[in-house]
């Protein structure tokens, strides 16, 4: 895991990251990682990651130190055009993600999804009888797909930056190593014809929907300002892999400072500490006291569906209330505050809300380090392109910018 954060007024932005990565599956973890790029030092433009530390076995910093080679001198009008560059260059840089290594990646998750969402839940069920016939078995599969793909379709979304076709493109360019996978897997289950077509429709769902395996999504923050914006701008998206050429993101948040907003803070990654700061309250408590609104009077088990109605009624009046209080109270102040700081002080708080996360996670006795100094901190802005304030990697890191 990591700590991430942007803080940006009208005068210019402060990225600051941490640097713990996390190996094998949380036993290990070493405080060396970079997150943070700049791509010139001329350009205001800068790219963070967060989440997995690579695309496809290759390291975002060899992903990101190659694209800022291509893309040299060149300037754009605005940061999206910056971000869609960049996902352009990554989706179209086949000596990184080459079609064998595509058609891995594609099987391995096919066959991972196959294995957790369908064959340990058969497993599970056929403990329960463990006498049943095939047949049994093969009926109790379909129920499982069955029940999964109403799943799909009333919890994810389509992804709209594949195209409607995507995941029909991905079954037929890749239905080897897909049967494959469907052997491994389901090796000594009866399948039938109808089963291995909704196998592959759950296929088409994972590569068209709004979905990305924990193990291979990435966060992918794109922060600055283009060639005509006047002020700055943060794009943050989640990125899967690149199957049948074609790279799986989507933006997932942004943050933008105009003439109406003066000021904005982003975190990213583990962001409970700087949620709590600019809200007044930790999020997993106030999450916990809405939830409970609706048992606050008495019987709620007890009331008919009107009494029910009016609680649940309660309970969103309340939750409004609450959110609406810790705005007035804490967050708006902040931003305020933010929105007058100079660059200088930009990028001491960004440091300090990621250095107070780092604090905590180091104080808590049950949970691991895995947001831990240095910390590396760097400030954007239209006259000044990218500077570096603190990096671990510098010999000595630069005192300050001018405000």
């Amino acid at each position: 895991m990591t700590c991430e954060v942007a803080v940006m007024n009208k005068r210019g932005i402060a990225l600051a990251a941490d640097s713990a990565v996390t190996l094998g599956d949380g036993k290990k973890i070493y405080n060396t990682a970079d997150k943070l790029f700049s791509l010139s030092p001329l350009i205001p433009v800068a790219i963070m990651t967060y989440g997995n530390a690579d695309l496809m076995g290759v390291p975002w910093e060899t992903i990101i130190r190659s694209y800022a080679k291509r893309l040299g001198s060149r300037t754009f009008e605005t940061l999206e055009h910056y971000a869609k560059d960049f996902l352009t260059f990554v989706e179209m840089e086949t000596s990184l993600f080459s079609a064998e290594n595509q058609k891995y990646w594609v099987a391995d998750l096919v066959g991972d999804v196959w294995s957790g969402l369908y064959q340990r839940k058969l497993e599970e069920r056929m403990k329960e009888t463990p006498n049943a016939s095939s047949e049994i078995a093969t009926a109790a599969l379909s129920d499982i797909i069955h029940k999964d793909h109403k799943d799909w379709t009333t919890n994810y979304a389509n992804l709209e930056e594949v195209g409607a076709d995507y995941g029909a493109c991905v079954l037929k360019t890749y239905a080897d190593v897909i049967d494959q996978a469907e052997a491994k897997v389901f090796k000594g289950t009866k399948l039938t014809p109808e089963i291995r077509r909704s196998l592959r429709e759950t296929v088409r769902f994972m590569f068209e929907k709004e979905w990305f395996h924990p193990d291979v999504r990435s966060g992918v923050v794109v922060a600055g300002v283009g060639e005509e914006e006047p002020f700055p701008t943060v794009l943050d998206f989640h990125v899967g892999t690149v199957a049948a050429n074609k790279l799986r993101y989507t933006k997932a948040d942004e943050g933008r400072v105009s003439f109406d907003d003066d000021a904005c803070v982003m975190p990213f990654a583990q962001r409970k500490t700087i949620d709590m700061i600019f809200g007044g309250i930790h999020p997993d408590l106030r999450t916990e006291l809405i939830d409970n609104a609706e048992h606050w009077s008495l019987g709620a088990d007890k009331m008919g569906k009107r009494r029910k109605a009016e609680q649940v009624n309660k309970r969103e009046e309340t939750m409004h209330n609450v959110l609406d209080e810790m705005s007035k109270r804490h967050t708006q102040p902040l931003i305020e505050a933010v929105a007058a700081l100079s660059r200088q002080d930009l990028a001491k708080m960004a440091e300090s809300l990621v250095s107070l996360t780092a604090f905590l996670m180091r104080m808590s006795v049950d949970e691991s380090e895995t947001v831990a100094e240095p910390i590396d901190v760097a400030v954007l802005s239209k006259g000044e392109g990218f500077i570096w304030i603190k990096h671990k990697h510098l010999v000595q890191n630069v005192g300050g910018v001018a405000s």
